[in-house]
């Protein structure tokens, strides 16, 4: 499958930049993707830059979960100039994108790095189910059943992919996997 440039829902992803006249430098990343933001790090003064690790642990929820009540409190005494730099999986890059939202921040203040790992959340339109690590379509929904075409539709709400039944007309047709770009 050849992805569309024109899809417009897509994410365009960027290697952060730091914005040197920032307040406050806040990373925050899974365990598995600090390397993207390190060099970064590394460059910043001691006394305006904060990390932030989630952890796979027993939490309930996602990993970004784990880090909201923490990262609110940050963001709620952040001056205006604060730069917030993220690395992870797609979700995890999109759920703390939006607890910065809510806190406040704007997505100009926003770096996402590209997603460690081309594996997508998938939302299904029909139960509302959201599954992690998708990495082909169709996918079967984990909370319907239905069989879902992964369009390339984003929605940035959930920060997944949306997928659609594929074969409603006949659910017993078996369709071909293909492994998503």
């Amino acid at each position: 499958m050849q992805i569309d440039p024109s899809i417009k829902s897509r994410p365009k992803y960027v290697a952060p930049e730091l914005v040197a006249s920032a307040g406050l430098q806040l990373f925050v990343s899974e365990s598995d993707a600090g390397h993207l933001l390190e060099p970064l790090y590394r460059q910043c003064s001691e006394s305006g830059a904060q990390w932030l690790v989630a952890e796979p642990g027993n939490a309930p929820g996602t990993l970004a979960d784990s880090l909201s009540g923490y990262l609110q409190r940050v963001l709620s005494d952040a001056p205006v100039t604060t730069r917030l730099y993220v690395a992870g999986s797609e979700g995890f890059l999109w759920d703390i994108r939006n607890q910065a939202l809510s806190a406040g921040l704007v997505d100009e203040q926003i770096q996402l790095a590209p997603p460690i790992s081309k594996a997508r959340r998938l939302f299904c339109t029909h139960c509302y189910t959201l599954m992690e690590g998708v990495t082909s379509s169709p996918h079967t929904c984990s909370g319907c059943g239905r069989l879902l075409l992964v369009r390339d539709h984003f929605a940035r709400l959930h920060g997944a992919y949306v997928g659609v039944q594929i074969n409603a007309e006949d659910p017993e047709e078996q369709l071909e996997q293909e492994v998503l770009q």
